[in-house]
Order: structure tokens, then sequence, then C-alpha cells
């Protein structure tokens, strides 16, 4: 045989003689226990991190608009032509400013003629009274011309207060936000001449829940976003003493001091109270989890790496995370793993690598539902003048859409009619805001304006702010030209002359 086979063959024998060896050789004890061991399943490895629990503000957010503190629409008590209109539109002018000035015409005369008059029967009142003392006059002549000289006062003061009318002055301060006539038109009674916008303070207007509204109260700080990029620090001023009887919302008024006329008004606004404090822990809501009963919780491990299941309460949240209240001030949290372990089960534990520290240590703290930015930096900005002078004074709750007519008894006054054409009061009184469109929260709309000869629909307003009245159907205006139609997209126009309705009735 060859040499090759006699080696392969030695190879093979001691193949066989090794794998042989395995039947007769025994494994030890300690072996035998690896085996065993490894046979038994092993407690779930879960990832924890270290949580302490701090002291965090709980906020309310509610969305609003931002309103003058007052509007005037400014209207000519009498008639004539205009001799000039010195302001225009942007103009910042004071209380008493003259708007507009009417020509005298035969006022002048009519004042002349009315003078002599008086003086007139002044002297024969006189003679009269010395003759009936000598006997020489009846006591009835002598009543007779004082009746005549009192009409001819009564007279005389109607051409005076018709001349003082023919200066037409800013009722408020304020910024001339629209004028509506040019000098050298003829007007009537009533005519719409300039609206007055006064943005300082500006008042935001807004409804809270029936569950929120026990922690607003007046004189507490809000902080306001305005959706111009504006952010400030104003009071709340008013609280609704009832609930509108359709949303269960109790209307708020908040001031925000304006005096530089920065901010505009009937803009959005994001308004946040502070309501209180709590102690809670920051962690990602991936790591919440839920009972065998339904309840929210997150789960943690104790001293012996036990699962334990804590119910929880979300007190803020954000986009990097929540704070969750009604945990100890200090645990272990499970978070990777948490859904594959039970409450009372042991479990391996692993340190969760450490995250790389933000500011002073913990995450940044979210400001709303949404993460609200537009918030950052309301711990810098000033406080705001105590609630006795920021909340000092009446205002309007509604800005008119259009110039209102009124006749020469309102003054230089026009009231602001609301969409049903029910007037909503003369400016610089109070009136119940428009709830804007598309938001069941959000109030200070606008409504159409309407002026007549005759009279308009009674509001159908609450009399006093959040107090619900039945509705009233608007009665619809009689006379000529009793609709001020608006005019296109610009600045609204004054109604034509003579279509107010003249002095003889209020819108």
């Amino acid at each position: 045989m060859r040499t090759s086979t006699w080696i392969a063959i030695g190879l093979l024998a001691a193949t066989a003689a090794w794998l042989a060896s395995g039947l007769f050789i025994g494994t030890g004890e300690g072996e035998e226990e690896d085996a065993a061991a490894s046979a038994q399943p092993q407690p779930t490895l879960v990832e924890v991190e270290s949580s302490a629990a701090r002291t965090v503000p709980q906020y309310i957010y509610a969305q609003g608009v931002a309103q003058p503190f007052r509007t005037a629409d400014v209207v000519s008590a009498t008639g004539g032509t205009l001799a000039e209109v010195p302001v225009q539109q942007g103009d910042h002018v004071e209380a008493g400013t003259v708007l507009a000035q009417l020509r005298l015409e035969e006022r002048q005369s009519q004042l002349a003629s009315a003078e002599a008059r008086v003086e007139s029967l002044e002297a024969d009142l006189e003679g009269m009274r010395r003759l009936e003392r000598e006997g020489f006059a009846a006591e009835t002549r002598v009543r007779e011309l004082e009746s005549q000289l009192k009409e001819a006062r009564s007279a005389l003061q109607s051409v005076r207060a018709e001349i003082r009318d023919t200066t037409i002055e800013a009722p408020i301060s304020g910024i001339v936000s629209d004028v509506f006539v040019n000098s050298g038109e003829t007007v009537a009674a009533g005519t719409a001449i300039a609206r007055l916008v006064d943005n300082t303070p500006l008042r935001v207007t807004l409804d809270i829940s029936q569950r929120d509204v026990g922690s607003v109260d007046v004189g507490r700080v809000a902080v306001v976003s305005f959706a111009t990029g504006g952010l400030a620090k104003g009071r709340v001023c008013f609280v609704a003493p009832t609930a509108d009887p359709q949303t269960r919302t109790f209307r708020v008024e908040t001031r925000v001091p304006n005096e530089e006329r920065k901010i505009p008004s009937v803009v959005s606004a994001e308004v946040r109270f502070q309501s209180g404090e709590v102690k809670a822990h920051f962690i990602s809501p991936a790591i919440l989890s839920l009972s065998e009963e339904g309840a929210l919780g997150v789960k943690s491990v104790d001293e012996d790496n036990t699962v334990r299941f804590h119910p929880v309460e979300i007190a803020r949240t954000g986009m990097e995370g929540a704070w969750v209240s009604g945990l100890p001030d200090e645990l272990r949290l499970i978070t990777t793993g948490q859904g594959f372990v039970r409450e009372g089960e042991r479990v391996r534990v692993s340190q969760a690598r450490a995250e790389e520290e933000q500011g002073d240590g913990v995450a940044r703290l979210p400001t709303a539902t949404v993460e609200a930015r537009q918030f950052d930096g309301a711990e810098d900005l000033p406080e705001p003048p105590p609630a006795e002078e920021l909340c000092e004074g009446s205002a309007a709750n509604a800005l008119p859409a259009s110039p209102p007519a009124a006749s020469a008894a309102t003054g230089n006054f026009g009231p602001a009619p609301d969409a049903a054409g029910a007037p909503a009061g003369i400016s610089g009184q109070a009136a119940e805001p428009q709830a804007s469109p598309g938001s069941a929260r959000t109030r200070g709309g606008t409504g159409a304006a309407t002026g007549g000869a005759a009279s308009s629909a009674p509001s159908a307003r609450p009399v006093s702010p959040g107090i619900p009245t039945p509705r009233i159907e608007p009665v619809q205006p009689q006379g000529q030209g009793a609709t001020v139609q608006p005019q296109g997209q610009g600045r609204m126009a004054a109604p034509p002359a003579g279509s107010a309705g003249g002095a003889g009735g209020a819108p």
C-alpha cells in the first residue's frame, strides 16, 4: 500500500477516537448548574432615569380680541355748509380740538334779531310794570309781556346753541381713524363727520370657561401676545358676573397700557394668566402608560428594582415634553421598556445616558399645549400700573363698522348700531361686544351701521354686561334714505346730504 493511504487511515482513526472520548468522559457539576441557569428566563432589562420634582407655574390660556379703549363717531348736530375740515386721517387730537367748522350763514342775522327782540321786550316790560304801579295798565298786560319775553329769551338761547353747534369738536382724545366729509360740502344734521379711536389703553376681551373662571379675578396680571408680534403685560379689569347662556363661558376684560400707541386695535390676541403653582416632573410623553384600570401614569423602579405604577395628572404640556404631578419628589422613572413590564415585577436596571444639560440643568419650561414661544421673554416685561389706575373709566365694547347717523339731540356723538340694526349705545358709554365669526371664545366683532330719521330697532343686547335678555326683532327704519351703504372696500363713505334723517329723530 502507498504511504499516503496509511496516513489517511491514521488520521481517520485518530478522529474517531477523539469523538468517542466524549461518550465516556462525564461533565462537571459546575457545568450542569450553568446549563440549568441558562435555561431559566432572565428579568426584563429596562432603562431608568433619575427625576426630581420642581415647582412650576400653572397657566390659563385664552384667545381674545384687542379693542380700542373708546371710539367716537362725531356727527354734525346742525346742518349747513362746511367752511373747513382742519384734520385728516392719522392725526392725534385732544378732547375739544376743532374737527370741522360750518358757515354761520343766516345764523348771524338770526342772532342779532333775537337779541334785539329780547332787548325790546325787556324795555316794554319795564315800562308796563311802571304804568301798572301807577294804575295806568292792567296786570294781564304785564303777564302777557312777561310770557313774550320768556319765549324770546328761549329763542335767543336756541340760536346761540345752533351757532355753537357749527363748531364741531372732538369729544375724546384719540386718533382720527376716518374723515367722512370734505370742505365745501353741505351736510344735514346728523351727518357723520369723523371717527375717533382711543387706543390708550387697549382692552382685550375674551371668554373664560366655567372651570377656570375662579382663578381669574380683577387686578390679576395677564401677559398678552398680539397677532402683530407685540408682547405686553396688563391687568384684569372686569369678570362677567354671569355666564353666556349658549357657551357657558364668562366674558373677561383685560386692559393693556399702550401709551406709545404702537399696538393697533381690533387684532387677535392670546392671553396667559398664572393660576397657581404645582410640584411636577418633566417627562417625555412617550413614557406615559395605562394601568389595568385605565389610569394614566408612569412606571418607576424602587430600591429592590421592583416596578411601581404611579397615576399622574398632566399639569402642563409642550412640544418638548410634559409636566406631570402626583409623583414623589424623587424617583427612578423607566424610560425604555416600560411597555414590557408590570407593576410588582422585578427587573434588571440600566441607567440612562445623561442628556446634555440645558440652562440650569433641566429641560426648558414649555408654555402651552402647543408650545407658545410668543410668550418667551414675558418675565422681562415691566409690571403694569395698579388696577385702580389702569381700570379707571368706562368704555364702549364694540367698534362700529360704518359711520352712523344721529340727530341734533345726540350732540357730537353717534350711536353704533349692531349687525341687526340695533343701536349699541352712544360712543363713550358701555355696550355689549359683538361675537366675532368663527369663534365662540372671541368677542369684539363689528356690525353693519344704519341710521334714519325715525326710531330704529331696540337693542337686542343685554342692558348690563353678561345679563341675557330675550331677542328683539329689529324694526325696519321708516322715512327716506334711512340706511347708510358702505362704499367699496375702502373707508366708509358719509351718508348723502339729507339722508341721515335731519334733526327730527335719533337712530
